[in-house]
């Protein structure tokens, strides 16, 4: 038996990376899709999937930063890459987490906790091409849309 479902969502594609994909339901979130390979408007799944990284562990960091009674005051940058591998395509995903006050050990353990907690985290922290760092600084700035 499934465990039971504390939120469910259903989102819709008919198109591929040509259309739309939507939300079904009262949400009613609806955007036009396209690929980072091809010129063409639209969001890409490697924008979804740096929404996704980003907002659910920074969500579960603060979680854990209160709970520890820490300030919360964590900001992760996400960059998805696509690269090429021997059967197609692949991303590379790097999740850097900056602190502004909290020393390296302290934000190790929160980090460690986060990874253990947050349902994205947990979903892709096994792969070998996801990396979550803790940063003094994010790296130089991307241009925009890159």
């Amino acid at each position: 038996m499934a465990e039971k479902s504390l939120y469910s969502t259903h989102v819709m594609n008919h198109d591929g990376l040509t259309g739309t994909t939507y939300v079904e339901g009262n949400e009613g979130l609806t955007l036009g899709v396209s690929s980072s390979l091809m010129d063409a408007p639209g969001t890409n799944p490697e924008q979804f999937i740096g929404f996704a990284v980003s907002t659910c562990f920074n969500g579960t960091i603060r979680l854990v930063e209160e709970r520890k009674k820490l300030p919360q005051e964590s900001t992760i940058r996400t960059t998805v890459d696509i690269v090429k591998d021997a059967v197609g395509y692949k991303f590379v995903v790097h999740a850097q987490i900056k602190f502004d006050t909290l020393d390296k050990s302290t934000a190790s353990g929160v980090v460690d906790a986060a990874l253990d907690e947050c349902p994205v985290a947990k979903l892709i922290k096994a792969n070998a091409d996801v990396f979550f760092e803790i940063v003094d600084d994010f790296d130089s700035d991307p241009t925009l849309g890159e």
